[in-house]
């Protein structure tokens, strides 16, 4: 009997994404036209029925709010969360961390290359009259 009264004064299990200052709603349906396409390259028909994409939504999404919320505690002392936290939760998978700094490359490579551009049109001298 007391058992029962404790988990009725239990508060209930938070849900990730929720308390002070978070939204409530979570956005569903927020990747599904890139997964169906994804899904369709890795196998799966043209037009993937739309509950499997639902599916496959909600375990994107959940991934994505787990990984946050993991890199978050690993910042937690510093109060900002930078990429170097979300490497470290990926040090063990070498598949992971290999894309993330593949990416991270690329990124930085695109940065210098638009700066470059906008050096070159902003110089006057390089044109001709």
């Amino acid at each position: 009997m007391s058992d029962q009264k404790e988990q009725k004064d239990a508060p209930p299990a938070k849900e990730p994404g929720t308390g002070p200052g978070r939204r409530k709603t979570v956005r569903r349906g927020m990747f599904a036209k890139d997964l169906k396409l994804l899904m369709y390259g890795f196998g799966d028909v043209p037009n993937p029925a739309s509950d499997s994409i639902a599916v496959m939504d909600d375990l994107v999404i959940n991934y994505i709010t787990e990984m946050c919320q993991e890199a978050a505690k690993v910042a937690e002392h510093r109060g900002k969360v930078r990429v170097e936290d979300f490497k470290y939760i990926l040090r063990k998978d070498r598949k992971k961390i290999g894309r993330v700094e593949e990416l991270l490359y690329m990124s930085e490579d695109i940065r210098r290359a638009k700066q470059l551009f906008d050096e070159k049109e902003m110089d006057p001298a390089d044109e001709v009259p």
